[in-house]
């Protein structure tokens, strides 16, 4: 996207590195009909010109099944059972979607082998959300339906979502970030959702240093406004 949604009651934010010129994790924001909006992170199993091209073809195909399905679950089914059908037997994609309700406020997120979306309350507390919905990556069993987690997102609650090049940055000592300190970083206070991501990104690279990136990193991060 060239940038983030505009909206007088969300706050949105996002990060992209990749490990390599080009990268196999993708975002992308999907304006939907009823005031809705889909928010994708997902990751190509791969990196490069191979991993980023196939990608290209999952992020056009996300929106085509969006578009044309009304439940977000069975959106993703449809779209993992093309990617089977196509052939790309040596491949597979994690993939998250959370849907967001601008009218009701509410969020439905489906998990394809993805990491948990992390959800911050406005009273500072964090948890993983969505994980006993999560099924298996898009592309590696035929027949698998989706299932749908819903939450409820409060005033001044936001969702950090991420790929794994940030929970398995590693530092010179061979030593992964990992989910508790990015769970500390999406605990701390901050102004906006931007600064939210940006203190995570910032932390990840205190962590790792000088030691060359492995793995593409893709960072969204957002939130609905305190009242």
């Amino acid at each position: 996207p060239k940038g983030p949604p505009q909206s007088e009651v969300y706050q949105f934010s996002y990060c992209y590195e990749p490990a390599n010129q080009v990268g196999g994790d993708m975002f992308d924001y999907v304006r939907l009909p009823d005031n809705r909006l889909a928010v994708i992170v997902a990751d190509v199993a791969g990196k490069g010109v191979s991993a980023a091209l196939l990608m290209a073809k999952v992020s056009s195909d996300a929106r085509y099944w969006l578009a044309g399905e009304r439940r977000p679950a069975v959106a993703i089914t449809r779209l993992s059972e093309a990617f089977i059908q196509a052939g790309w037997s040596d491949r597979f994609v994690t993939f998250l979607l959370a849907l967001i309700d601008y009218t009701t406020h509410e969020v439905t997120l489906v998990n394809a082998g993805h990491m948990p979306p992390i959800l911050r309350h406005a009273d500072g507390t964090v948890e993983e959300v969505g994980e006993d919905a999560a099924g298996v990556p898009i592309g590696v069993a035929e027949d698998w339906e989706y299932e749908e987690f819903k939450l409820q997102l409060q005033p001044g609650d936001t969702l950090t979502c991420f790929t794994d090049g940030f929970s398995e940055a590693s530092n010179d000592q061979e030593e992964l970030y990992g989910n508790e300190r990015l769970l500390a970083q999406a605990a701390l206070p901050a102004a906006n959702v931007q600064e939210l991501g940006d203190r995570i990104l910032a932390d990840v690279h205190k962590f790792v240093g000088d030691y060359k990136q492995s793995d593409d990193m893709c960072l969204l991060c957002f939130g609905r406004n305190a009242e």
